[in-house]
């Protein structure tokens, strides 16, 4: 492949990196915001269990099985597996593009030996 189509290529993999990195942004903001919308629902509904009498011993078990509470769990876990997924489409662009400028500086030496 030639040096310009190289370039091409490296430019379309920039692109994508910047559109991932953009991306990247939102996932973090929506991972912290389900971590947090959950963690202050999990906090109230012990409190009112515990207001309740119900012995603490089981107040983990109700919480955690109360729809609600499970719920914002799986936002939460979907949300932090977005970003994740997210992160290694970066890793990918980022190896990818390395690749890419060994490949056009491979060519750029071999054609000052022409």
């Amino acid at each position: 492949m030639d040096i310009a189509k190289l370039q091409e290529k490296l430019l379309k993999q920039n692109d994508w990196l910047f559109m991932k990195l953009s991306e990247q942004k939102k996932l973090v903001i929506d991972s912290a915001q389900t971590e947090h919308d959950y963690r202050i629902a999990v906090a109230i509904k012990v409190l009112e269990l515990r207001s309740e009498g119900v012995p603490v011993t089981i107040i983990s078990d109700i919480t955690r099985g109360d729809k609600v509470i499970a719920n914002l769990k799986l936002q939460r876990d979907i949300a932090r597996g977005m970003s994740d997924s997210c992160n290694q489409a970066i890793q990918a662009i980022r190896a990818s593009m390395s690749g890419l400028q060994s490949l056009i500086s491979r060519d750029k030496e071999a054609m000052k030996l022409i």
